[in-house]
């Protein structure tokens, strides 16, 4: 006599399993840490990039003007124009991890909020960034 699956259960050799696929699409959360996880692997790509600059920069003016000429092709332009909301984003994303990882902050006998944190760093960056820009562009404080 053969067991015969009524229709509508599962074979009790076999029990269902919930299938993965597709599981980033369900929640938002994990689609923006996707997204940051991947331009991690962007930045480190990039990093390689200027790790050969610094290589072709040990071996003489020539290789270092040629590394510069490729900076300056087309496809190294659009690269640049791709990477840099990537770039971006990446930033973005570890200012909106700060608080979580930083102990509680007080100011003035409160506790600072997650947002005021983030924009706190985000200021703080790009006031730095805009300083050393300034500093490289020879303009004296």
């Amino acid at each position: 006599m053969s067991a015969r699956i009524e229709p509508g259960r599962t074979d009790p050799r076999r029990p269902w399993r919930r299938s993965m696929r597709g599981w980033w699409h369900r929640n938002p959360y994990y689609l923006r840490y996707l997204a940051m996880e991947a331009t991690s692997i962007l930045i480190a790509l990039y990093a390689l990039i200027l790790l050969l600059g610094l290589w072709r920069l040990t071996e003489g003016e020539a290789a270092w003007a040629a590394w510069l000429a490729m900076l300056k092709s087309p496809v190294s332009l659009a690269l640049h124009a791709i990477l840099l909301p990537v770039f971006a984003f990446h930033s973005y994303s570890w200012f909106r991890i700060m608080p979580k990882t930083l102990p509680a902050i007080e100011w003035r006998g409160k506790r600072l909020k997650q947002t005021t944190i983030t924009a706190l760093g985000i200021a703080a960056a790009v006031a730095v960034n805009l300083a050393l820009l300034l500093l490289l562009a020879g303009v004296q404080p």
